[in-house]
């Protein structure tokens, strides 16, 4: 029977939560910039909290899709991933805020403080919602694999119990009596009293008396 696959470490499955999540803010402070960017193509969608409810899912995508190169075990994947889909989100809308205004002109140190404030949006848990989903998805699916393999053995005892003597099935010859364990259905094997003869000698009378004899 193939032997379960091990789970992976811990360290290696934060690993690359983290290292989506430098991505994950990459991509959102792009696609902050984007739906700033002063232009006719597609303003309305940009402006819209449907962009914005992309963004999160991106984000989230993006911070916990290295998950399903692991196989995690245990509720530390999908809280990690969620956590850091949350911080990606956070730095990246306000990387995306300040790169647009910098690139478009100076921005008053007040503007900056207000867009590094902390502002609590409900659309902002989309992005560790889908992280979390993701990674509690894949531990879902290898959670399997990683349970011990079960016996490969009847899950009854055999007629009789266990110890019970050997029945053949009908048609099948007996097996070969061995020293000590009769046949079914056969007296206990009685060893002989009387040593076995010597090669060249004829056997001894039961009364142990010299044999008859015969030659002359």
């Amino acid at each position: 029977m193939a032997q379960p696959r091990t789970a992976t470490p811990v360290a290696g499955i934060i690993a690359l939560i983290l290292v989506g999540g430098a991505i994950a803010t990459a991509a959102d402070a792009i696609m902050m910039f984007i739906g700033m960017y002063q232009t006719d193509v597609l303003a309305d969608f940009r402006r819209s909290m449907g962009y914005y409810a992309l963004m999160c899912v991106v984000v989230g995508f993006l911070t916990a899709i290295g998950i399903m190169l692991t196989r995690p075990r245990g509720p530390v994947a999908p809280i990690v991933a969620a956590i850091s889909a949350l911080v990606a989100l956070y730095v990246g809308n306000r990387a995306g805020d300040l790169l647009y205004t910098f690139t478009h002109g100076s921005a008053p140190s007040a503007y900056v403080i207000e867009v590094l404030k902390p502002h609590f949006n409900t659309w902002d848990l989309i992005a560790p919602l889908t992280a979390g989903v993701i990674g509690g998805l894949r531990v879902a699916m290898v959670a399997g694999g990683l349970a011990p393999p079960r016996p490969s053995g009847p899950p009854f005892p055999p007629p009789g119990g266990h110890g019970a003597p050997y029945r053949p099935a009908p048609g099948q010859p007996l097996p070969p009596p061995s020293p000590g364990r009769p046949l079914p259905g056969e007296p206990p094997y009685q060893p002989s009293p009387y040593p076995p003869p010597y090669p060249g000698m004829p056997p001894e009378s039961p009364q142990g008396g010299a044999p008859p004899n015969v030659g002359g």
